[in-house]
């Protein structure tokens, strides 16, 4: 098994591989021409993006070493769903932060993202040895922060006024897990490390 297959992580409804450029035209087409306003604002986007800037994106995302991006594609059909980011990695404390989105409506209540949630959780505490992964949102998007809770992460406090949109403010929900509630909930400590080879 070479480090590549590592970044193309598997699940029973999604699969995920690590975003990079031969994936611009697919990327830029699901969010600009496809995407629906409710993932828009459901994941907090506040600017508009040309291909060049997505381009240009991705190419500097290529070599930041404080973030690991993976498109999501649904087994079934091989279509791009959406996408889910570990970003803002500090190695010094062992943390990061975390996004996910759907970028199609129709795509939403499938599991896509809560499936992909626990593949980049396992990525992330079990690849990039992290101790503790955090996410916000935004305080009126119930189905996320339900999503969130039922995959074991913890809400922390709100952040009053956090986002800004159309005018008006408005509060994010801070969640985290650390690397024991991870493993306590999903990892099987009998499980021989000769699998994955």
């Amino acid at each position: 098994m070479n480090f590549k297959s590592f970044l193309e992580l598997k699940g029973e409804k999604v699969y995920l591989k690590k975003l990079g450029l031969e994936y611009k035209d697919e990327y830029w087409k699901s969010f600009n021409e496809e995407g629906d306003i409710e993932s828009v604002i459901f994941t907090g986007t506040q600017q508009v993006f040309c291909k060049e800037n997505v381009e240009r994106y991705l190419e500097d995302i290529s070599t930041d070493n404080t973030r690991v991006d993976f498109l999501m594609f649904s087994k079934a059909s091989d279509e791009l769903v959406g996408e889910i980011v570990i970003n803002d990695i500090n190695r010094n404390n062992r943390s990061a932060s975390l996004r996910v989105g759907i970028f199609k409506k129709e795509n939403f209540s499938k599991g896509y993202g809560s499936e992909a949630l626990i593949l980049a959780l396992n990525y992330g505490f079990g690849m990039l040895n992290l101790h503790r992964i955090e996410l916000e949102a935004l305080e009126f998007n119930e189905r996320a922060i339900h999503v969130y809770g039922k995959a074991g992460f913890k809400k922390e406090g709100i952040k009053r006024d956090g986002w800004y949109f159309n005018h008006s403010y408005y509060d994010l929900v801070t969640l985290s897990m650390l690397e024991e509630e991870f493993r306590e909930k999903y990892i099987n400590k009998e499980v021989d490390l000769k699998v994955l080879l």
